[in-house]
């Protein structure tokens, strides 16, 4: 199946949130070899910064933009980190668009949501 040029193919998960709670869902949709597009809420996070750059080999995009606005293309699932205002707003937009959604606790993602994105991730790609 092609791909036409408009459409990037789903090859990304979406991480949304900073502290514990998304360096830990971090670390593990890295360790699974997962490419990231992280949403940080704050800009104090240098220390989470070197940590996610360190670990993601260009393979973690790091953004301040508000996620509720941004793009879902090229999204294969959606990761919530910690309790954030709109981010039920963001899960509804991304269920809309055929986005899953998963919510981190302080271990990162629960196994099973961790083999589903791995899974969609690389169903999405074999497709591209």
């Amino acid at each position: 199946m092609r791909t036409q040029p408009h459409q990037a193919p789903a090859d990304r998960v979406i991480l949304v949130g900073t502290g514990d709670t998304a360096m830990a869902a971090l670390w593990r949709l890295r360790a699974a070899g997962l490419s990231v597009r992280w949403y940080a809420d704050r800009a104090d996070i240098g220390e989470e910064t070197v940590l996610a750059h360190g670990l993601g080999g260009g393979r973690i995009e790091l953004s301040f933009d508000d996620p509720l606005a941004a793009s879902l293309e090229g999204a294969s699932a959606i990761v919530l980190a910690g309790a954030r205002r709109g981010d039920a707003r963001l899960a509804e937009r991304a269920r809309a668009s055929g986005v899953p959604v998963h919510f981190a606790d302080e271990a990162g993602l629960p196994g099973f949501a961790l083999a589903g994105l791995i899974q969609a991730t690389t169903r999405a790609a074999a497709t591209a």
